[in-house]
């Protein structure tokens, strides 16, 4: 599977979902739950986070610079929070699809079940005469 995520109007390739980087994830969403860490230190772990995900070089692009003290922190946040919704898109499409697809069908199981009463209906109709 392909992961991608679009931050600035630029894209950039995620590696695949594996247990390590959804373990790194879970860390970086977590880290406003860490005790004891400066809002700094959050957000460092936050940048080193997108920098192991992206690379460095990426990272540095997609931010403008690569010291934590120049970088837009709703950004950097914002990207965390695409680089997650990427991963969990594919999972969230085909629980969409599955959704749309009961939805769609349940009108139809209703139509065959009205018929199939009205030609019960009929059939004893066409016995008791």
């Amino acid at each position: 599977m392909v992961y991608t995520v679009i931050v600035n109007e630029c894209s950039y390739e995620l590696p695949k979902k594996t247990i390590a980087v959804m373990e790194k994830l879970d860390e970086a969403l977590k880290v406003d739950q860490t005790k004891g860490l400066t809002v700094k230190q959050k957000y460092e772990k936050l940048h080193s986070f997108v920098k192991d995900i992206v690379g460095y070089e990426n990272a540095k692009e997609m931010f403008g610079s690569d010291n934590i003290s120049e970088i837009d922190l709703s950004d950097l946040t914002l990207a965390v929070m695409k680089i997650h919704a990427s991963y969990e898109k594919p999972i969230s499409d085909y629980q969409e699809e599955e959704r749309n697809r009961k939805l769609n069908s349940l009108p139809i199981e209703k139509i065959s079940s009205i018929s199939k009463a009205v030609q019960s209906v009929n059939t004893m109709k066409g016995v008791s005469k």
